[in-house]
């Protein structure tokens, strides 16, 4: 927004604060914890101002409007001179007409926002005894990366994105001998920058996101209806897609699961037959041929799990675990017992967060905010502390950030010739072309096809295929109830349902629900019924931390589904943006419910009551595992990149990132990733 209409925003504001308050503080008025107003709504809107109220402010202006008309016209006297009774009254008849309905609710949104997650340590968290642990790790060290100065006219490699597949690249090139440079369209970034309050974490980022694009790089989703939705890159990350940009990319803010995929995921066209209207296929390599970069992987990033476990047993390896499983917790003690009570076996998760102290860096604090977030003491293992720094010490790998790479150029033979790159400081924007042999893009699905689109590389193949995974879940409103869980939030899982009697197309694995923030946890209790009121914040208290499970389903391609690049539409560096479409294959619905039903079976199992049950069943804008676009084949008439990651139709293209992906497994990808990435690197000389 410009300065005219901050100010603007400002007075229309300062015109309905009164009204404002009296309404936030009736949604949750004070006990012996302090209201909405005070327990931080009036420091949200401090800390956001205009920035945050441009996407609420109508709708807020509107709502206080009606609701001092309503108080005038009954009781002779504005809003926020009525009575607390009389308020609560005209709230609920406000929000009942529905011309008003959504501008009501927009109230609730900053209530429940500024409550339970819009500020550092809202009010909200305290009540409900939530601890998010330290908001930064002390002494910490970052990577600025190299200074554009310093940036050579030329490299051996150059590779596009710093996260999973990128960093795992650098790091392997390098250590073979090649000059590589290492480009990440991230800023760079501190850890308390990344641990901030909840609305700017990875999780939600409602407003002023800090892990994604920002503004001027939007997308746009083609829906149903064959309308066009714009996806801004600044605001709801959910809607965007949950991409975290930052070096390591997702691998910074996951939560670390990381799980093989079982033979069968490789497979899956043979398994099941290939269904029609999808793209289903195998994919060109087996589980055997990734084993031995799954190894390597899993003790260079430094993975903590339990190899005696049935879900270590179902995927032959050569060594255990460099590190024991995390500590186990209530939870993994009552899901253990009752999934003992149906048949079914668990174990822990396996995760790259170190258990015991390791590599010069500490075991895991057990913090409040694990997902989404950057890790507060740098026990969380991602490229950004393990793959990136190794290929920066050996002195052949340079990391240029805040650079957008916006073309491969190339000879229109089939030869790239190097990279066009957009570097964005504080002081200015440059614009350099940079010369490279080998060209290897791990942007991650969408924007890896976005390039190589823009760039008018690849086959037909390129942009097809996008798929991530269903998302069955199920939570208990009555039944066991917890603490305020600690991290990494997940704890136990059960791997029965994957590729089991040939069910629900590979199904996928079920773990307890991740530890729900506070937030979170207030929108569940508005959808149980629990709306707003004192009543509401009882609740809050008294339901603890509910019992809940989720699966990670596998997704059937469908052949709906793709990443194009709009005709007309640019960014901000002048870049085509992504256009993105697709639904879920009717195969895709039949397994979510199939294991929606189980994640429902096993809290019934646990004395969970009142259930509520969610599905996804896809993400056709892209999420956090989004797959498939450059899919690998052994033949071109089948898929966009070779097994070895060449892409098709060029001689020195590499992908090495999820894009690459044919199917996308039962399980968190992110091991995946990096074995598969670590193999095409193997390949490229």
């Amino acid at each position: 927004m410009n300065g005219a209409d901050d100010n603007q925003g400002s007075r229309e504001l300062g015109e309905i604060i009164e009204i404002l308050r009296a309404a936030v503080d009736t949604m949750i008025p004070a006990d012996e914890w302090p209201g909405g107003w005070d327990g931080g709504v009036q420091r949200l809107i401090a800390e956001h101002g205009n920035g945050f109220l441009s996407r609420l402010r109508p709708l807020l202006t509107k709502a206080c409007e009606a609701l001092d008309l309503a108080a005038i016209s009954t009781h002779s006297a504005g809003f926020a001179a009525v009575s607390d009774e009389e308020k609560r009254e005209i709230l609920d008849q406000v929000s009942g007409q529905p011309e008003t309905t959504e501008a009501v609710e927009a109230i609730a949104t900053l209530a429940f926002q500024g409550f339970y997650a819009g500020t550092s340590a809202p009010a909200g968290w305290e009540m409900l005894g939530f601890n998010p642990g330290p908001t930064a790790v002390s002494g910490e060290k970052y990577d600025e990366g190299t200074p554009l100065n310093r940036i050579a006219a030329d490299y051996d490699v150059i590779i596009v994105g710093a996260g999973a597949g990128g960093g795992v690249v650098a790091a392997e090139l390098a250590d073979k001998g090649a000059h590589v440079l290492l480009i990440e369209r991230a800023r760079p970034m501190r850890a308390s920058e990344l641990r901030s309050n909840h609305l700017q974490g990875k999780r939600m980022q409602a407003y002023d996101t800090t892990a994604g694009p920002g503004a001027g790089n939007p997308r746009l989703l083609e829906l149903s209806d064959g309308s066009v939705m714009t996806l801004p890159g600044e605001g709801d990350g959910g809607e965007y897609g949950l991409n975290a940009m930052t070096l390591g990319g997702g691998t910074r803010l996951w939560q670390g699961m990381s799980w093989r995929f079982y033979e069968e995921d490789f497979a899956m066209a043979s398994t099941y037959g290939k269904p029609e209207g999808s793209t289903l296929a195998d994919w060109p390599v087996s589980y055997r041929d990734l084993a031995p970069f799954y190894d390597r992987v899993e003790w260079e990033l430094g993975v903590s799990g339990d190899a005696a476990s049935d879900m270590a047993r179902r995927t032959p390896r050569s060594r255990p675990y460099p590190m024991p499983a995390l500590p186990g917790d209530e939870v993994r003690t009552i899901l253990s017992a009752s999934a003992s009570t149906l048949g079914w076996k668990s174990s822990p998760v396996p995760f790259a967060i170190n258990s015991i102290p390791r590599a010069g860096r500490p075991a895991c604090a057990a913090c409040g905010q694990c997902v989404g977030h950057a890790c507060p003491v740098n026990a969380k293992n991602g490229t950004q502390n393990t793959f990136i720094p190794r290929a920066l010490a050996t002195g052949r790998c340079d990391l240029l950030m805040s650079a957008q790479a916006t073309a491969v150029l190339h000879n229109g033979c089939g030869v790239a010739t190097g990279v066009r790159v957009v570097v964005t400081t504080a002081e200015e924007t440059q614009e350099r072309v940079i010369r490279g042999r080998q060209i290897v893009v791990t942007a991650g699905a969408v924007e890896t096809a976005r390039l190589l689109l823009a760039s008018g590389l690849g086959n037909e193949w390129v942009g097809r295929n996008h798929h991530t995974h269903g998302i069955a879940t199920a939570t208990a409103l009555t039944g066991p109830r917890f603490e305020p869980r600690r991290g990494p939030g997940h704890s136990v899982a059960s791997v029965d349902w994957v590729h089991r009697d040939r069910k629900a197309w590979g199904g996928g694995v079920i773990v307890d629900a991740p530890a729900m923030y506070p937030y979170t946890q207030a929108v569940l209790g508005r959808t149980a019924g629990h709306r707003w009121g004192l009543e509401h914040k009882r609740w809050m208290r008294e339901i603890g931390a509910p019992l809940g499970t989720m699966s990670m389903v596998q997704e059937i391609p469908d052949s709906s589904s793709r990443v194009s690049i709009d005709p007309k539409v640019v960014d901000r560096n002048g870049m085509p943006v992504a256009r993105l479409r697709g639904d879920a294959h009717p195969a895709t619905r039949e397994a979510v419910d199939f294991m929606v039903d189980r994640c429902v079976e096993w809290l019934e199992a646990s004395s969970g009551r009142d259930i509520i049950r969610n599905v996804l069943y896809t993400a056709p804008q892209g999420a956090e595992h989004s797959a498939g676009t450059a899919r690998m084949a052994d033949d071109p008439a089948l898929g966009a990149t070779s097994a070895e990651g060449l892409l098709y139709g060029t001689r020195n293209v590499f992908v090495a990132d999820a894009s690459l992906h044919p199917t996308n497994g039962g399980f968190n990808p992110g091991l995946t990733v990096m074995a598969n990435a670590m193999r095409v690197a193997s390949t490229i000389h």
